[in-house]
């Protein structure tokens, strides 16, 4: 798909009863793609830059971008951070918005995740023209209107705003190392989940879906499985495919309004394993290296769905035994502090609710045979995934970065709890499959 003529397309009405507009600008996807930063800068009217790295992107692109300013005589102010303690949170927030010149008319963020997620947050804040000099293609954050920051111990999405204008330099990007860029790969592979646990969300619940938005994230992960094997060898084409998908499923979710196009559960084990590592400092590793893993976990629990039939009457006895009591405790013990919001919500949680439990089992026996054909549409085989995966040296297990494999079904359990969306998890409670 072309990135540009997508970004350049006015708005329009789409069967699904919404209008679709990208919020990012435009995205210069080339090698010495950097070289153009004092035409674009010319273009948004900027007189001062107020550039955001830390000290692995300064290497990376940071140093590069401030001689082209220097010899271009663009004035800037610099915020570096330290690159191991980045971490996105309300202290990291605070301090680039007390660095901060308001003389700055451009935020120039060099990075991926962190810096992106906070330098979208500061231009939210500033109402600055912001671009981004991404570093790697290892996440799918790039077009996207939301920041995932970590508060009070648990990682959300926050409301901010995309980059105006993305320069994705190929040869900045395939020097990256590699396992940010087996990091991008894991993110794009989550996009088989979430499909389809979009389209049984949408059967069972009946919430929001569109066809068109699914497919962009369809034929973006088509592109860059085929390409897979140049990965490793950092060839041009295949991390072109990969930054395109990357940049897709950010316009994606603004598309959809919802984040359902680019996360499912597979998400949701990374961001367990994230608060772990907060709270218990347990192992962790790279956002899109875990939602690899969680995507196979993910595909050996849809296995196991399609040996099941419905049973109302197991199901309607086991929704009985549901204790919030020891919900709760196994939330607390499992998560900490981190896990206090998500408990406080469970009192409410239409989880518990058992009318709504009613409503919604009377769907799924009903469409079981439609979400069989969903997941047999939609999820690739496990097997062969792991054997590409294998291949590229991409992580297939946690316990890769140290998580025992034996606390993944617990870890897979407590998914349901993170966030207020219809995913596996969820099924597995409705027909009676969940200890709690």
């Amino acid at each position: 798909m072309d990135i540009q003529k997508i970004l350049s397309s006015p708005a329009f009405s789409c069967e699904c009863g919404k209008i679709h507009k990208a919020q990012l600008k435009e995205a210069i996807i080339e090698n010495g793609a950097i070289q153009k930063l004092p035409e674009i800068i010319k273009k948004y009217k900027g007189t001062k830059v107020f550039l955001v790295a830390d000290e692995n992107t300064m290497k990376a692109a940071g140093n590069s971008c401030i001689e082209i300013l220097n010899q271009n005589n663009i004035p800037y102010k610099t915020s570096i951070l330290d690159a191991e303690r980045a971490e996105p949170d309300e202290h990291l927030i605070g301090k680039l918005a007390f660095d901060f010149s308001p003389d700055c008319d451009i935020i120039l963020g060099i990075g991926t995740g962190v810096i992106n997620d906070l330098c979208k947050i500061l231009a939210n804040i500033t109402d600055r023209t912001f671009i981004l000099v991404a570093t790697a293609p290892s996440m799918d954050g790039f077009a996207s209107s939301t920041s995932s920051i970590i508060k009070n111990g648990l990682k959300v999405s926050i409301n901010s705003r995309c980059a105006d204008c993305l320069f994705a330099d190929v040869d900045i990007l395939k020097n990256a190392p590699y396992d940010m860029i087996i990091a991008g790969f894991g993110d794009m592979l989550a996009k088989y989940i979430s499909i389809c646990e979009w389209r049984i969300g949408n059967i069972v619940t009946g919430e929001y879906y569109c066809e068109y938005v699914a497919n962009m994230m369809r034929t973006a992960l088509k592109a860059i499985i085929e390409n897979a094997d140049g990965l490793k060898n950092r060839d041009d084409k295949a991390i072109i495919s990969l930054m395109n998908g990357l940049i897709l499923a950010g316009i994606a979710a603004d598309y959809a309004g919802v984040s359902r196009p680019a996360s499912g559960v597979e998400h949701y084990y990374s961001h367990i394993w994230d608060m772990r590592h907060l709270e218990f400092n347990t192992p962790w590793s790279l956002h899109g290296i875990q939602c690899g893993v969680g995507t196979c976990l993910a595909l050996k629990e849809y296995e196991k769905i399609k040996d099941i039939t419905p049973n109302k009457n197991l199901a309607l006895a086991s929704f009985e035994k549901y204790d919030i009591a020891k919900t709760k405790k196994i939330i607390s013990e499992h998560l900490g502090k981190s896990g206090n919001e998500i408990i406080e919500k469970l009192e409410t949680s239409d989880l518990f609710n058992r009318e709504k439990h009613k409503e919604l089992l009377k769907n799924i026996p009903t469409h079981w045979d439609k979400i069989l054909e969903i997941i047999n549409e939609e999820l690739p085989c496990r097997n062969e995934l792991i054997l590409l995966m294998n291949k590229l040296k991409a992580p297939t297990k946690s316990s890769y970065f140290g998580i025992p494999d034996s606390e993944n079904h617990q870890t897979f359990l407590i998914t349901k709890y993170i966030r207020d969306k219809y995913i596996l998890s969820t099924l597995y409670k409705e027909l009676g499959l969940s200890d709690f």
